[in-house]
C-alpha cells in the first residue's frame, strides 16, 4: 500500500481500505490535498487516475468550482465507451436540452433540491412527457450517486426530489397494452406479412437492437433458447452493431413453444423469400429487410403505427411491446425474478418501478373488504 505522498507536485497518492470496506483514497497536488471515500477499491483508484490525468493537462480543479454542467459532461464522456450507444445519446441529449438550460450553471456542491423542483416544473410547463422526464432524471440519480461516493457532494438530491408530470387519463398514460389491446396487436401482426418482428418481441420482452441483432446461430432449438450477442442501433442514418455493454443484457432468453412455431414458419418463408428474390444478401439474421441485409430499427416505427391502426388500438411505441411482456407476465403470476432475467435488468426492483404497469382489472379484482383480508386470520 503507498504512503500518502507529502511533497509538493502531482504524486501517486494513496488508498487505505476502512473497516467499513471503503476505500479512502488522498493525493497532493501543486500543493492542495484532495480526499475522498470510494466503495470499491477499482473507484478510488479512478478518482485517483482522474485527478493524476486532469493535473498533468493543467486541469485540474477545485471540486467546489465544478458546475452541474461540467460534472455531467465529464460523467458521461467517462462512460461513453462502456455503456451503449443508444444509452449514451439518449443521456447526452437529456443533458443539452434540459438539463443544462435550466441548472447547468449551478455549482455541483450547491445544488439543492429546490433546483431540481425547479428543472421539472419547468419541464411540465414545456409539455415535456413523462417517460422524458424519467429519462432526465435516472441521469442525475446515477451520476450524482457516484458523486456522492466519490464525495464530491454530500448528499444525492435526486433522490429526494423526482419528476412529476401531470396526470393524463388512464387509457393515455399506461405504457402497455392493457391484455385485451394487445389480443388485438396480435391478431394485426399474425395477419400482417411484416407481422412476426412484432408478434416475437411482444412474445420475448426483447429490446429492439436485441431482436434486430439476432441470428440463426444464436438460436439453440433443443434448449429452446436465444442468446443475445449483438446490438443493433440507428442513428443519423448508420446502423452500428456491437454487443451488449452490461453483463445482464448479454444474455439467454428463454422461449416458449409458440415463439418457436413463429420463428419455425418465419425461417421457411425468408428461405423461400431468399430463393425466389433476385439479389438477396443472406446477413444470417433471423429478421432481415427486404433484401436479407441487417434491419434497421428507426424503418420499424412505420410498421408499428400500420399494425396499431390495423388493431383497432392505440398508438404505443415500440418499446411499449417490451413493458406489455413485463406486465402481462407479472399479472399472470410469472415470479418477477423471473422477468427481470428475461428483459435483462440489472435488479428486480427496477423491473417493478419501471416496467410493470398495474391494471384497472387488477385493482377491481383485488378491492378486498376487510372481512376477506381477516378471513384467514389465525389466533
Amino acid at each position: 500500500m503507498t504512503r500518502p505522498t507529502q511533497k509538493r507536485g502531482n504524486g501517486m497518492g494513496s488508498l487505505r481500505k476502512l473497516p467499513s470496506g471503503r476505500f479512502r483514497w488522498e493525493i497532493m497536488i501543486e500543493g492542495r490535498r484532495f480526499s475522498g471515500m470510494a466503495p470499491s477499491k477499482t473507484l478510488a483508484q479512478q478518482a485517483l487516475a482522474g485527478l493524476i490525468a486532469d493535473a498533468t493537462r493543467g486541469g485540474i480543479a477545485d471540486p467546489s468550482t465544478i458546475t452541474v454542467s461540467e460534472y455531467l459532461s465529464n460523467w458521461l464522456e467517462g462512460r461513453k465507451t462502456s455503456r451503449a450507444y443508444h444509452t449514451h445519446e439518449v443521456q447526452e441529449r437529456a443533458l443539452r436540452l434540459y438539463i443544462r438550460p435550466a441548472i447547468g450553471e449551478k455549482r455541483l456542491q450547491k445544488l439543492s433540491p429546490a433546483d431540481l423542483r425547479g428543472l421539472f416544473d419547468g419541464l411540465n410547463k414545456k409539455d415535456l412527457g413523462a417517460a422524458s422526464q424519467r429519462q432526465v432524471h435516472q441521469l442525475l440519480l446515477t451520476s450524482l450517486k457516484d458523486a456522492l461516493q466519490l464525495e464530491i457532494v454530500t448528499r444525492n438530491v435526486a433522490e429526494i426530489v423526482r419528476p412529476n408530470p401531470p396526470r393524463q387519463r388512464e387509457s393515455e398514460e399506461l405504457a402497455a397494452f392493457t391484455p385485451d389491446e394487445a389480443a388485438l396487436f396480435l391478431a394485426a401482426c399474425r395477419a400482417d406479412p411484416h407481422g412476426a418482428w412484432f408478434e416475437f418481441t411482444l412474445g420475448t420482452g426483447m429490446r429492439r437492437g436485441e431482436v434486430c441483432g439476432l441470428k440463426w446461430t444464436d438460436l439453440n432449438l433443443k434448449a429452446k433458447t436465444v442468446a443475445v450477442r449483438e446490438t443493433i442501433s440507428d442513428t443519423g442514418g448508420t446502423i452500428r452493431i456491437s454487443a451488449p455493454k452490461t453483463v445482464n443484457s448479454r444474455r439467454t432468453v428463454h422461449l416458449s413453444g409458440e415463439t418457436l412455431a413463429l420463428l419455425a414458419q418465419h425461417r421457411e418463408r425468408q428461405a423461400m423469400t431468399a430463393e425466389a428474390l433476385e439479389g438477396w444478401t443472406d446477413s444470417g439474421r433471423i429478421f432481415t429487410n427486404l433484401h436479407g441485409g441487417t434491419l434497421r430499427p428507426n424503418n420499424l416505427r412505420r410498421d408499428m403505427t400500420r399494425l396499431c391502426s390495423a388493431a383497432g388500438v392505440r398508438f404505443l411505441p415500440i418499446h411499449g411491446l417490451r413493458h406489455t411482456y413485463a406486465s402481462l407476465s407479472l399479472q399472470r403470476g410469472i415470479p418477477v425474478e423471473v422477468v427481470s432475467k428475461q428483459l435483462g435488468h440489472s435488479t428486480v426492483a427496477f423491473t417493478l418501478s419501471q416496467y410493470r404497469t398495474v391494471y384497472q382489472g387488477e385493482r377491481e379484482g383485488w378491492a378486498l373488504g376487510l372481512s376477506d383480508m381477516l378471513d384467514g386470520k389465525t389466533g
